[in-house]
């Protein structure tokens, strides 16, 4: 990934660096700071939001989206097959809550940042195909942490019994029409904060 990344650079106007956000600092201030699904993983992000503004020019941007379906079934159905007697011991480095904030508490972090923002929230409905489609989606999301986990501490026939009972828990919560579609409801947050 990063390989690909490099040959897409343009020395001083487009570098890419493999970096923990938490520590990210620009060698100057730069004109655009965008952030794509990932601050749900990073607990206590908005201290972050400070530093990033500043590390804007004058009229720069910074614009970031995180998921908010933390209260759907896709994710209150694994949490509750995670934290069951069952899989509790196995899953327990995957189990943590989501970072994700309400809209409203981002626009306040970065409204005190000086900052003009913008904060919105859209809920997509995905239409999916095929069986299991919903399992299918999360398998590159929220359920990459409980099969690093089944991976580390289980066996395979433990990641085969935690993804069939977590299969049929989402083909009751997320049915398909007869035409095989399931609709799939994600909510993201957006924010667009530019610096004064």
């Amino acid at each position: 990934m990063i390989a690909r990344a490099k040959a897409l650079e343009v020395p001083g106007r487009l570098e890419f660096r493999k970096q923990d956000i938490r520590d990210w600092q620009p060698e100057q201030p730069v004109d655009v700071l965008l952030s794509c699904a990932t601050f749900q993983w990073v607990e206590g992000h908005v201290s972050l939001f400070p530093r990033f503004i500043e590390s804007l020019t004058p009229g720069g941007t910074f614009a970031f989206q995180v998921p908010n379906n933390f209260d759907e079934p896709s994710h209150t159905l694994l949490h509750e097959l995670a934290t069951s007697d069952r899989w509790s011991d196995l899953l327990q480095s995957a189990i943590r809550s989501a970072a994700v904030l309400r809209p409203q508490s981002y626009l306040r972090a970065l409204l005190d940042t000086g900052a003009v923002v913008d904060v919105w929230e859209t809920t997509y409905l995905h239409v999916l195909q095929g069986p299991d489609a919903v399992l299918q989606w999360v398998r590159g999301t929220a359920l990459r942490p409980f099969l690093a986990a089944l991976e580390r501490f289980g066996s395979p026939a433990d990641t085969d019994d935690f993804l069939t009972s977590y299969a049929a828990a989402l083909r009751s919560a997320y049915q398909r029409d007869d035409q095989g579609r399931t609709v799939f409801p994600f909510s993201r947050i957006f924010a667009v904060a530019t610096a004064a």
